[in-house]
């Protein structure tokens, strides 16, 4: 698993700063939407920013995080060294796994958002 993972992270690699770029436009639109938005019309740009800023940052930390992941134990390798890999790698797996937890909680966060937001203004 962590090497699809490391895979897809080099292959979004180039793309990297588009969405840290995405992020930042959507943190600063959520902070300009708060003082622009009129009487009645309160969230109706935070929440589309919002998501923007929450899976564009996703995205990035999963491209920075996921870029680089080391190699697994070889056999020819001695005791100590094959040690501290797995430990390198068990830690990436811990990693994965809250990135994992996270993803499913900005995607649950989306659908929830999502439906506040078209049942307030559509």
């Amino acid at each position: 698993m962590l090497d699809r993972l490391n895979r897809l992270a080099g292959w979004l690699l180039p793309v990297r700063n588009l969405f840290l770029g995405l992020a930042i436009l959507g943190f600063l639109m959520i902070v300009a939407s708060l003082f622009i938005e009129s009487r009645g019309e309160e969230g109706r740009f935070v929440i589309p920013f919002l998501m923007l800023f929450l899976w564009a940052f996703s995205v990035y930390v999963f491209i920075i995080n996921f870029a680089v992941v080391p190699s697994g134990a070889r056999q020819g390798d001695g005791l100590m060294r094959r040690s501290w890999q797995r430990a390198r790698r068990t830690w990436y797996w811990l990693v994965a796994l809250f990135f994992l937890l996270t993803t499913a909680a900005c995607l649950y966060l989306t659908i929830r958002l999502v439906m506040l937001w078209l049942r307030d203004f559509f």
